[in-house]
């Protein structure tokens, strides 16, 4: 029960893992078609069967989940017993409920907490009143604490959401973080004729992933300004798309601080060529939005992608971050020390070399296969568990 669109979504926590399971497990997926017209893209699937089951259409997500939450509900009682499912992994609010109180009594309820749902949630209505908007967060976290509770355990890409599982009451709760393909993602030279394409230069900054509302464009944009003066031919390159109207926004930030020639948009790029934009970069960005819980909790995928791609990176404090022990980042916490840092990485190629050296060492032992392992071991263990307790009681 992912939290996206798996064929046309962002990709996101589990599903490589879950094409890797695949290899030697029976492995469904229920495709949650949303924002069907805002999504140019598919990704690959090889190891997993989707369930391409009717539903109603809406690109707001709240609508999205009332509007589809009989019918999806009627459909998923007959389909788990239909397939004879051990395991159910949810990674949203609204279905893991239907999903966990549906399932049969001796299938292992797991509840994939990626994120601090209530304000991820919200974050889709920024528009909407202040007022309304803490409703909403304050619903999102109601319906999260049901689902966490109605889970056998939980799986947490970060210690500090293993620790909000706990809090919210479920009693086993597991960290398995996330991760990279680390052999498609390899430090390379850079692409000439991808440079040359785009009209990038050695001295350019690379952010890749989904554009949205809790990233901090305003302070990177800031820095740059700054960096600009230093470096004249600066460019920074964005590769990703957002699936909410916030491109606007983006743009009129760029426009704002005169920056439009130095910014290079690609827009959805499929991850085989990913590789290929990241080479291009002296150092890549992770600029979350620091001002609310979520940035306490990420740990990020593109951390781990920039970090098997060889990169120095560039990235607010986000304390899971930290908390790893990476030597091949830099924090910064304005514009002043955002350019400082790029300023050091671009002119000390003693640096960037060493930390392009510790990135890949460090990305290794996040490798999907490494993973896929840990979360198998996981899932059969308290599968077991579970089976020897409902024998025991005799349930």
């Amino acid at each position: 029960m992912p939290g996206n669109d798996w064929v046309s979504g962002p990709k996101q926590y589990l599903n490589d893992i879950a094409e890797i399971l695949g290899k030697k497990h029976e492995i469904y997926v229920w495709r949650f078609e949303l924002f069907v017209h805002r999504k140019p893209f598919k990704k690959k699937i090889e190891n997993v069967k989707i369930l391409n089951l009717p539903s109603i259409h809406s690109d707001n997500l709240l609508m999205y989940y009332i509007a589809n939450l009989i019918p999806h509900s009627v459909l998923y009682a007959r389909v788990v017993r239909r397939l004879g499912i051990d395991v159910v992994v949810a990674l949203n609010l609204v279905p893991a409920l239907w999903a966990f109180l549906l399932s049969p009594p001796g299938t292992l309820r797991v509840y994939g907490l990626q994120d601090y749902f209530p304000e991820s949630a919200s974050v889709y209505y920024k528009s909407y009143p202040k007022v309304l908007r803490r409703i909403l967060e304050s619903w999102a976290l109601l319906v999260n604490k049901l689902g966490v509770r109605l889970a056998d355990l939980t799986i947490s890409p970060c210690f500090s959401l293993v620790d909000v599982a706990g809090k919210m009451g479920c009693k086993r709760n597991f960290f398995l973080p996330n991760g990279v393909d680390t052999n498609l993602f390899s430090p390379s030279k850079p692409d000439e004729s991808l440079k040359e394409k785009l009209g990038t230069t050695k001295n350019t900054l690379v952010f890749f992933g989904l554009i949205e509302k809790w990233l901090d464009f305003d302070t990177m944009f800031d820095g740059l300004r700054i960096l600009k003066k230093e470096f004249p031919d600066l460019k920074l390159l964005i590769v990703g798309s957002p699936l909410t109207d916030y491109a606007k926004d983006l743009e009129k930030m760029i426009a704002d601080r005169d920056l439009t020639d130095s910014v290079v948009m690609t827009g959805f790029v499929p991850e085989e060529h990913v590789p290929r934009y990241l080479s291009l970069g002296s150092a890549c960005l992770m600029p979350y939005r620091v001002d609310e819980f979520s940035g306490k909790v990420r740990l990020p995928i593109k951390f781990y992608i920039y970090s098997a791609s060889g990169k120095p990176i560039l990235s607010v404090l986000l304390p899971e971050v930290k908390r790893t022990g990476a030597k091949h980042i830099f924090y910064y916490h304005d514009g002043v020390s955002f350019a400082k840092s790029a300023s050091l990485i671009f002119k000390n190629e003693e640096l960037r070399k060493s930390m392009e050296h510790f990135s890949r060492d460090f990305a290794m032992d996040f490798d999907y296969s490494r993973l896929a392992q840990k979360c198998e071991t996981i899932l059969e263990q308290e599968r077991l568990r579970k089976k020897r307790k409902r024998t025991d009681t005799g349930n």
